[in-house]
């Protein structure tokens, strides 16, 4: 990915015909693979003159979908279908209302999602609101990703000839192939607009994935209602709100839109946050109420179930403006306003004596429940109803939850208060709140069942056969994308987000091993914990102070659980020691003597599969009771240097000595005698310490095992032998020792202390090139 990579999301009044100019005008002058329209009924003849020439002069394919029912041009007008580009219909039990444009490039991408068939500037009564994401420079964007599920899954939901199902498959994997492997966010890439996201209706009704309320205002547009009410009425069921009010929808410039609209708007607000839906679904049950299903089962008798496709977004401003006269007023019906009209903003304590009428000024308004107490700071909810049965069973929703926890731990301590218990069930759901806090989240009062309808659902005791090849690759790959955020990622900076995101996705990664996602002579779980457990132990901390103390306990808990797993298969120490349970317990053996297993008892869970690990309560007990009958060398070791004037952290292996030092080589090499001599041979492995040299001062490096000493210098590589008696801090009391070798072969003698260690060698590299 280049320096220039950049993703964008805006919206549009006007249909995206000028994407392809804006492509035929880059100064690169990439080329264009794919150009795929997709909508109800396109304009044929208007496409044919003004833009599938200038696609084709770019090199791209192009292909255009439309609904089998709904074809208002006559065959005459479209002369170039099937041999300029490729034509095909879809259709369902309801009607194909995608409107869809994506120009698919090699390093660049541009899709818009719309309300009305991807018109040009001849079609009346198209104009709307168009959220358009562009990507360049190799840039990703998690709604790329979503829109190659959702073409990888349409087929097998509406009915379309077999060219056009491998066409569509194959549009979904250059998506992935091309932009959706690229990463999500990086120091080089730049991100701009709303957090946006696809909605369709593929597999679930549109409805079900709005969040469940209360919320404070919603917002509907008063020419686009439903004459019965019903799909207001779900949508209020669905969002409970404090007030709704009709809008009319407004262009950049705020001039008001005219005529009905092909597609909808719906807007509510959560505090000073507003969120949209907008996209091809009407006001309608047929569009919002019911899912697609299966193409073979979608000729049998049943309500009309349209195919519809939309964003949801989180915006900074409503593109709904409130009716604000007659005229616009009476585009609108009344029946949604169930409640006394008032004027905006509404009053608590006032209650008029009868209902404004239609053309009053003022808009009507309903009042449903209390306000919502939101949280302060917390970011918007996930925008999934996440339980672990969808995320085991659904590879859809659990990449979805990847890039709602990648988004949440992006959050810095500037842009968000660290959260307590209640901001999570905010934010994450009562379910994945239990998950994370276990007995905590019952302590807060939550008060929730099971059937909350945000994921409320136990998980499963005994995983089915084809679920567990996926669940353990998915939980395999966010583990090791947490574990590599410390590798890369800003040391100085603070993520709120990072404890309770990483008690959770432990908690998921526990279940799974309950229910046997592993088979009893697989030993692969064992990486994923040991990843957990080093992300457990690098969670971000307030500045100012620790987290709350109960949060604490529950990562000391959770902690010692993950440590016991990992001793199940061999001993902690001694010579018989197992490298991966001894890193465990030289990790995380400090959290495990103060741990409290009541805290983490959810986690103890039955085995759901002959030989599922999972850690009993008495494992855990017995355990504390071990790491605290013998002295602990990391805490001996802190106090050791605190005595030396060198206080330092502990972090993967490495001491970090704090402040600037005019020498750092000297301070490196008396922090690793200090730490080396520990009575009681407390400290028998290598010792890793870095220190930083004061302004401009080189840092330096040191590991240090007798009688191999290797030390880094700015780039340079140097290895040393110190005999008995002699000690780093007096050979380096006065310059350095003769070395043993040098650069290379210095760097290969590193190798076998950060084995011997259990120190990660590219996690060190990123370490000491920060």
């Amino acid at each position: 990915m280049t320096a220039t990579a950049k993703a964008t999301v805006h919206t549009v009044f006007s249909p995206p015909v000028s994407l392809l100019e804006e492509w035929r005008e880059r100064p690169d002058k990439a080329p264009l693979r794919e150009l795929l329209v997709l909508g109800r009924a396109p304009d044929l003849p208007s496409l044919e003159t003004a833009v599938f020439p200038a696609a084709r002069a770019l090199g791209a394919r192009v292909a255009v979908l439309g609904d089998a029912g709904h074809a208002p041009h006559a065959e005459t007008g479209a002369r170039q279908a099937g041999h300029g580009y490729h034509h095909g219909t879809a259709s369902c039990r309801g009607a194909f209302r995608p409107e869809l444009v994506l120009l698919l490039g090699d390093d660049a991408c541009r899709v818009a999602i719309g309300p009305g068939g991807p018109a040009w500037p001849d079609r009346e009564g198209a104009d709307g609101p168009w959220t358009v994401v562009a990507t360049d420079g190799g840039a990703s964007h998690p709604l790329l990703a979503d829109l190659a599920d959702w073409l990888e899954a349409l087929p097998d939901a509406v009915a379309v000839t077999p060219w056009w199902a491998s066409h569509l498959r194959h549009v979904a994997d250059l998506l992935i192939e091309l932009h959706c492997q690229a990463p999500a966010s990086g120091d080089e890439e730049t991100k701009e607009g709303a957090d946006v996201r696809l909605a369709h209706n593929l597999r679930r009704p549109l409805i079900g994935l709005l969040p469940l309320g209360p919320v404070d205002e919603l917002r509907l547009p008063a020419a686009s209602m439903d004459p019965p009410g019903e799909a207001p009425k779900l949508l209020r069921d669905r969002l409970m709100p404090v007030t709704t009010t009709p809008g009319v929808l407004r262009d950049a410039s705020g001039r008001a839109g005219t005529g009905p609209s092909h597609g909808t708007l719906v807007e509510w607000r959560e505090g000073d946050v507003w969120h949209r839906l907008a996209g091809s679904p009407g006001l309608t049950p047929e569009s919002l109420a019911h899912a697609v299903g299966d193409a073979a089962q979608g000729t049998g008798e049943g309500p009309a179930r349209n195919c519809e496709l939309a964003v949801l977004a989180t915006v900074t401003a409503p593109a709904l403006g409130l009716a604000s006269g007659p005229a616009e007023l009476a585009s609108g019906p009344a029946e949604f306003a169930s409640g006394p009209a008032e004027e905006e903003p509404p009053a608590p304590a006032r209650t008029p004596s009868a209902p404004a009428p239609l053309a009053a000024p003022a808009p009507p308004v309903v009042r449903d429940r209390p306000p919502v107490d939101r949280p302060a700071d917390a970011p918007p909810p996930l925008s999934g109803e996440y339980g672990t049965r969808t995320l085991f069973g659904d590879p859809a929703t659990a990449r979805r939850f990847e890039q709602d926890i990648a988004r949440l731990r992006e959050l810095d301590a500037e842009e968000t208060a660290f959260p307590t218990v209640a901001d999570c069930r905010w934010t994450l759901g009562p379910e994945l709140t239990r998950l994370a806090f276990g007995p905590l989240a019952a302590d807060e009062g939550s008060g929730e069942g099971d059937g909350d309808g945000r994921g409320g659902e136990a998980g499963p005791a005994v995983l089915p056969d084809e679920a567990r090849e996926q669940t353990r690759a998915w939980i395999g790959g966010l583990a090791h994308r947490l574990a590599a955020e410390k590798g890369t990622g800003d040391h100085a900076r603070v993520r709120p987000w990072s404890p309770p995101t990483s008690l959770l996705v432990t908690a998921l990664h526990l279940h799974l091993l309950a229910a046997g996602a592993w088979d009893e002579d697989d030993y692969g779980w064992r990486t994923v914990t040991a990843d957990l457990l080093g992300v457990l132990h690098a969670v971000d901390r307030p500045a100012d102070g620790d987290l709350p103390e109960d949060q604490e306990e529950r990562l000391d808990a959770v902690i010692a659980v993950c440590v016991s797993l990992l001793g199940l298969h061999g001993e902690f120490e001694g010579p018989e020691a197992d490298p991966v349970a001894a890193a465990a317990w030289r990790l995380g053996r400090t959290a495990v003597a103060r741990a409290l297993p009541e805290r983490a008892a959810d986690l103890c869970l039955p085995a759901g599969r002959r030989g599922a690990p999972v850690a009993a309560g008495t494992d855990v007990e017995a355990l504390g009771e071990r790491a605290r009958s013998v002295p602990d060398p990391v805490a001996e070791a802190h106090r050791a240097l605190a005595a030396a004037h060198l206080p330092g952290t502990y972090e993967d292996g490495v001491w970090h000595l704090a402040g600037e030092f005019s020498n750092p080589q000297g301070a490196c090499a008396k922090a690793v005698t200090v730490v080396a001599g520990l009575p009681g041979d407390l400290w028998p492995g290598p010792v890793l310490a870095r220190a930083r040299g004061r302004g401009a001062g080189v840092p330096c490096f040191m590991a240090w095992h007798r009688p191999l000493l290797v030390r880094q210098r700015g780039r340079q590589w140097t290895a040393f032998r110190i005999l008995a008696p002699a000690t780093p801090l007096a050979a380096f009391q006065s310059g350095a020792p003769r070395p043993t070798a040098q650069d290379e072969q210095a760097r290969r003698d590193l190798g076998p202390l950060l084995a011997e260690a259990g120190v990660d060698p590219l996690h060190l590299f990123f370490l000491l090139r920060d």
